[in-house]
């Protein structure tokens, strides 16, 4: 979180409350994690309709989230559940998953080399690309969305 932003705590109580620029906030924040968790389910042609099906439940369900301050959590759980509810079967995704230190292994020479910033932002696309999706995940929101680390682990 930075210095000048509200806990999300704050903004979930505030849109309970019914401020819109509270959720709005909320949206800005998250969405591309949830866009991201949606792609990784869904795959790329539904993620927007799933990502943007699981903001408007959320926004619906807001009143009755249990813990504010674990608004992340809350929201990953939502997109999962509309993801997976999506997709046709959950099967299709647990076959496309492998060891998280073998998938790293074969990549740690180019996560380790310096590169200038343009060819490094193509490599670590690629190099995320051939990553199961849920293990490039967060990896994609911390390096290509400078999502905070805090508000990665929330999600």
């Amino acid at each position: 979180m930075r210095p000048t932003e509200s806990p999300d705590e704050l903004l979930v109580v505030a849109a309970i409350l019914g401020n819109l620029e509270a959720f709005e906030e909320l949206v800005v924040r998250y969405r591309p994690a949830v866009v991201r968790l949606a792609r990784t389910i869904v795959g790329v042609d539904y993620a927007e309709d799933v990502a943007q099906d699981s903001l408007l439940l959320a926004f619906k369900a807001l009143p009755g989230i249990e813990e504010p301050g674990k608004f992340g959590a809350w929201l990953s759980a939502i997109t999962r559940h509309r993801a997976v509810r999506f997709s046709k079967s959950e099967t299709t995704n647990m076959t496309r998953r492998v060891a998280l230190d073998e998938a790293l292994i074969e990549k740690i020479e180019a996560l380790a080399r310096p590169i200038a910033e343009k060819e490094r932002d193509e490599a670590m696309i690629v190099a995320l690309d051939s990553l199961p999706a849920d293990y490039a995940m967060p990896l994609r929101l911390r390096f290509l969305d400078e999502m905070p680390l805090e508000r990665i682990a929330a999600f």
